[in-house]
């Protein structure tokens, strides 16, 4: 059921095909019932998709809340990083808080996010995958950093908040170490 409240084509698809059917046969028959089917028809097609907008699931909680990380990122606040980031997470902090001061972020970007949820757990765990685009520069060397590849994120949900635990940046599918390179000068790049 989620699928169809993060995903409004199947209700567009199944309104304007069962729309089209309707409105053919009012065409035909020309009589009350076929057109009371349309009408029907189009009205459950926008109740839907009402109900699609108004209903936020965990995924797109998720979603929302790794569009706000690379916002904060973008903007080189440190405060509002650590804010996305489980207290429990302490090599997450600490390699924000190592990381952070190394780059100066210019531009940043968050894509083809793929997100999925455990709600059997207790807090619920999310984990997502996304295209990640980061564009900087190195504050010592001053070189430009430009990071654009996959990253593996794990979210756990404390107090109605969806917070990072840990995270993969990828490089052609292989992880690598971000402090690591950005501590030996060398841009993490493509």
């Amino acid at each position: 059921m989620n699928t169809l409240f993060e995903n409004p084509l199947p209700i567009y698809a199944l309104g304007i095909v069962l729309g089209t059917f309707c409105g053919l046969a009012f065409l035909a028959r020309r009589n009350l019932p076929a057109l009371l089917s349309f009408v029907g028809i189009v009205l459950f097609t926008l109740l839907m998709i009402v109900v699609e907008r108004v209903v936020v699931t965990e995924g797109e909680e998720v979603e929302s809340t790794t569009i706000d990380l690379m916002g904060s990122l973008e903007k080189n606040d440190l405060p509002g990083v650590l804010a996305h980031i489980a207290p429990a997470a302490t090599r997450v902090r600490s390699e924000a808080e190592v990381l952070m001061p190394l780059v100066q972020i210019k531009d940043t970007g968050a894509g083809s996010i793929q997100v999925e949820v455990d709600t059997s757990l207790q807090p619920f765990q999310a984990q997502s995958e996304f295209q990640a685009k980061v564009d900087g520069i190195h504050s010592r060397s001053g070189v430009r950093l430009f990071y654009f590849d996959r990253v593996q994120v794990t979210w756990t949900k404390q107090a109605d908040r969806w917070l990072l635990t840990d995270y993969v940046p990828l490089d052609n599918g292989r992880p690598i170490s971000a402090v690591e390179s950005l501590r030996n000068k060398q841009p993490v790049t493509r």
